[in-house]
């Protein structure tokens, strides 16, 4: 199975270095990909260190690596131009943020999903929320998001979402550029106006989500985002925003308790060339955001 995977960046090398080794690093049977990094012309040498993986990484076999690096209007716009490049032979795509990562098997699982529901349009699975010093904080399940609540909540992170790239396609769903922190919130809520079918998988642990303190959900320009994006829903949706929340995420701890909790973790710590094991003392589901 070939897999396609974007990821946007902007100085930001210490991250993204973490998050290309967990992509390269899922090569073996029965999956290929294709890793493309669309950089806003970053200052902090992440050109070069990109140039120069590329030239290493040349002729490595079921791994091909690409990058382009010029002005954007933000990750948004970014992402937007890396899928425009999706290959026509992709069967299956996803957005890795720079301060994400795969977890070992991550693709071949999901190419295993895919091969025994061949119907599907997006596999979900769960994450793990990674603290600045990357420690484990907590891991997160997925939920089956819904179009009414998808409209005010974001039910999906993108690093733990495959979309089958032949519907990805059909559909041609992008991100508003014109949002600067809620982009997933609107990409997502547009998406599940399509009626795809969701296999959501709450026992596979795909991937790692860093809290670096500078993500943009909390900024002030999610206040902003959100209050401009409200203004055109119907009233009741944004009346009913925080009750869909805590719904949403009582149901996820719900889940949890019928899944197994991780024991430990094998991720790229900073500058490492192989990823470190860390073993998780004290599991949980309760994400409590940095103070």
């Amino acid at each position: 199975m070939k897999f396609y995977i974007v990821t946007p960046t902007y100085n930001s090398l210490a991250w993204l270095k973490r998050a290309i080794r967990s992509v390269a690093d899922q090569i073996g049977e029965g999956v290929e990909v294709h890793h493309h990094v669309q950089d806003g012309a970053s200052k902090d040498g992440t050109q070069e260190w990109l140039s120069e993986w590329q030239r290493k990484h040349l002729n490595s076999p079921g791994y091909l690596f690409t990058y382009e690096s010029c002005p954007d209007k933000g990750m948004y716009d970014a992402l937007n131009h890396a899928w425009d490049k999706m290959p026509e032979d992709a069967d299956v795509t996803a957005h890795l943020n720079s301060d994400e990562q795969y977890l070992p098997e991550a693709l071949r699982q999901v190419a295993e999903v895919y091969a025994g529901r061949v119907d599907t349009d997006i596999v979900l699975g769960s994450f793990i929320v990674l603290n600045p010093d990357g420690s484990y904080h907590c891991h997160r399940r997925p939920v089956r998001p819904h179009s009414w609540s998808s409209l005010t909540v974001c039910e999906i992170i993108t690093c733990s979402c495959f979309h089958q790239a032949a519907t990805f396609r059909k559909h041609g769903v992008r991100f508003d550029a014109s949002y600067k922190a809620i982009g997933d919130l609107v990409f997502f809520s547009d998406i599940m106006k399509t009626a795809p079918r969701v296999c959501v998988r709450t026992e596979l642990l795909t991937s790692a989500y860093a809290m670096t303190g500078k993500n943009l959900g909390w900024t002030s320009a999610t206040e902003t985002d959100f209050e401009r994006y409200c203004a055109k829903l119907p009233k009741i949706a944004t009346m009913t925003t925080g009750l869909v929340r805590r719904a949403i995420n009582f149901t996820r701890r719900i889940v949890d308790w019928f899944c197994s909790p991780p024991k430990e973790l094998a991720i790229y710590q900073e500058d490492e060339e192989s990823r470190s094991i860390q073993v998780v003392e004290k599991p949980t589901c309760i994400w409590r955001p940095l103070r």
